[in-house]
């Protein structure tokens, strides 16, 4: 039996994920992967965390994860071994191939603080070194809110707000170095990009920690970005909103060379209920206009709306105001405007209109149930239990004296 391949896969199934450790994917780039790095880095860092006896075990063990997948050469290994050297190394991979090797705080102070020995988290990152040549390491396209009414969102508007991009610095343009100076062959590397490190009793060349592999470095950094040659700038721009945005929408910004993203809050409607494209609104109306009919004013997206009622229009009857809704953000058209009509009875009557009503009651055929004051017959007649002023027989005397005169018309007009 082969013990010793028992061993290396027994060594390989114990060896840490160091996508897990940075939790990351496999198919991260070198920007999440160093982003997700600097972040735990920071939060498990020994100084941040004097009283926690595991942080320092944990910055380890990102550091570690990072030495491996920060190099393209060494996580290709990591992939398909499962290490950092596999087999090819001699079965140095199963911690990594450098365990113990490395030392995570100057691998930290390498890539983002200051080798001559600052503080990394006093007063804020500094992603480079001293001297210039490093990158200024930025995250990606930020994101800001923007608050908008509902009218606002539905009819398009241009807002105007602050942001802060990295760009290029003015000062320099670009060069990171002062007026005056250039960028230098790197000391460190004599300008070829590599350099020889040393780990244990191995040699390897790796990409200078001084210049980042550029060769150059700055002699006299530029004093506005530090040697960076970007920097961050706050600059105000107008946001052009398109008309129909939704709430929770993003759009994204060119802003220079760089570009943002920007996602909008539209507050709610006390009038208007949105769906999509299409609005929802109420209408109330009369007894009076629900029996004969009439018309009714309501507020629309774009105008106001003169809308049409027909006689006997019943209670939440909704009418349909074709492409009167709002503008479609994402095609062509608008949406419709729906509106719920809803008939408001009357809360108080005064005498004639009570009268009016009673008489209309004694004449009205399809009456579900009963009516409070009359008095019902058999064959359904109707009639006033009280009419103290005698209005209401007043009206039914008229209107028998009308029908009365209508027949004699009827009988003189047949005659003649």
């Amino acid at each position: 039996m082969d013990f010793s391949r028992n061993l290396t896969t027994s060594s390989r199934l114990q060896a840490p994920d160091f996508y897990t450790t940075l939790g990351v994917s496999k198919d991260a780039s070198q920007k999440d992967i160093k982003k997700a790095y600097y972040q735990l880095a920071k939060q498990y860092h020994p100084d941040s965390n004097k009283n926690d006896p595991n942080a320092s075990k944990k910055f380890q063990e990102v550091s570690e994860a990072y030495e491996i997948l920060g190099d393209e050469e060494k996580r290709q290994q990591f992939d398909t071994y499962g290490s950092a050297g596999g087999d090819s190394m001699g079965g140095m991979g199963g911690q990594g191939g450098f365990h113990g090797n490395i030392d995570p705080e100057e691998l930290f102070r390498t890539i983002f603080g200051d080798r001559s020995g600052g503080n990394p988290f006093a007063g804020g990152i500094n992603f480079g070194q001293t001297g210039g040549g490093a990158e200024q390491f930025d995250f990606g396209p930020k994101e800001y809110h923007v608050t908008l009414s509902f009218q606002q969102a539905a009819m398009g508007v241009t807002k105007d707000m602050y942001v802060s991009v990295m760009d290029t610095c003015g000062s320099c343009k670009g060069s990171g170095s002062e007026k005056g100076s250039k960028p230098e062959r790197c000391p460190g590397c004599n300008g070829t990009g590599m350099e020889t490190v040393s780990t244990g009793p191995f040699m390897m060349r790796s990409t200078c920690r001084r210049c980042q592999g550029k060769g150059t470095w700055n002699k006299n950094p530029c004093s506005d970005c530090k040697g960076h040659g970007q920097a961050n700038h706050r600059k105000k721009v107008s946001v052009p909103v398109p008309a129909g945005i939704e709430d929770g929408q993003t759009v994204r910004m060119p802003v220079g060379n760089k570009e943002v993203f920007i996602t909008f809050k539209v507050e709610k409607s006390d009038y208007f209920t949105r769906k999509g494209a299409d609005v929802h609104t109420e209408a109330h109306i009369s007894l009076a206009q629900a029996a004969l009919g009439g018309t009714v004013r309501v507020q629309g997206i774009y105008e106001d709306i003169n809308l049409q009622i027909p006689p006997g229009t019943p209670s939440h009857t909704r009418m349909r105001m074709e492409k009167k809704g709002i503008k479609k953000v994402s095609g062509f058209g608008h949406g419709d405007h729906y509106i719920n009509i809803k008939v408001r009875a009357p809360k108080k009557l005064d005498e004639k209109q009570r009268a009016l009503m009673q008489a209309y009651a004694e004449l009205e055929p399809d009456t579900p149930g009963t009516i409070h004051g009359l008095t019902y017959q058999l064959g359904g007649k109707k009639t006033v239990i009280s009419d103290p002023d005698g209005q209401v027989a007043a009206i039914r005397e008229a209107l028998i004296e009308e029908a009365d005169e209508g027949k004699k018309e009827e009988v003189r007009e047949e005659g003649a």
